[in-house]
C-alpha cells in the first residue's frame, strides 16, 4: 500500500483554476489556428469561434445544477493529516473529461468540418477565461478530495 493510499489526497481549487485557465485558453487558440489552416473560411470561423466562447461562458457561469451542489460556505474542515496531491495531478484532474473531451472531439472534427472545430475552440476558450476569472472569487483554503467530490476548508 502506498502512502497515498493511506492519507486523503486533495487538490487546491484555486491552484486547478489557475493551472487549467491558460491551458484551455492555449488549446482554445491552437484549434483554431489549426482550423483556419485547413481550410475555413475566415468569417465562418471568427463567428463560429465567437459564438463558442460566448455559449460555454454563459452556461458555465449559469448552471442550473449549481445550486444543488454542496456550497464551500459549508465545507467541511480539512482533517490534518490530508496530503496536497502535486500540481501535475491538480492540472489532469481539472482537464478531465471537459478539456480533454472537447479536445479529442475538436481533433475529429478538424477532419471533416474545420468551421466545427472553431466552435469547439470557441468552447475551450470561454471555459478558460470563466476559470481565470474565477481565480480571484476563489478561497485559496479550499481544497477538493477528487475521489469523492468533497469540499474542504483548511483552517487558518
Amino acid at each position: 500500500m502506498t502512502f497515498y493510499a493511506l492519507t486523503m489526497l486533495v487538490e487546491s481549487i484555486r491552484l486547478r483554476l489557475v493551472l487549467i485557465a491558460p491551458l484551455r485558453l492555449a488549446l482554445g487558440i491552437v484549434w483554431v489556428v489549426l482550423a483556419r489552416v485547413d481550410g475555413a473560411r475566415s468569417g465562418a470561423t471568427l463567428i463560429a469561434f465567437i459564438a463558442g466562447a460566448f455559449a460555454s461562458a454563459f452556461l458555465v457561469t449559469n448552471d442550473p445544477l449549481g445550486r444543488f451542489k454542496k456550497t464551500p460556505d459549508r465545507a467541511a474542515e480539512l482533517p490534518p493529516d490530508a496530503t496536497v496531491a502535486p500540481a501535475w495531478l491538480h492540472a489532469v484532474h481539472a482537464a478531465i473529461p471537459s478539456t480533454a473531451g472537447i479536445s479529442v472531439l475538436a481533433a475529429l472534427t478538424l477532419l471533416f468540418q474545420p468551421a466545427l472545430t472553431a466552435l469547439l475552440a470557441g468552447l475551450l476558450t470561454g471555459m478558460g477565461v470563466v476559470a481565470l476569472l474565477a481565480v480571484y472569487g476563489m478561497d485559496g483554503r479550499l481544497y477538493l478530495d477528487p475521489r469523492t467530490g468533497g469540499v474542504f476548508r483548511k483552517a487558518r
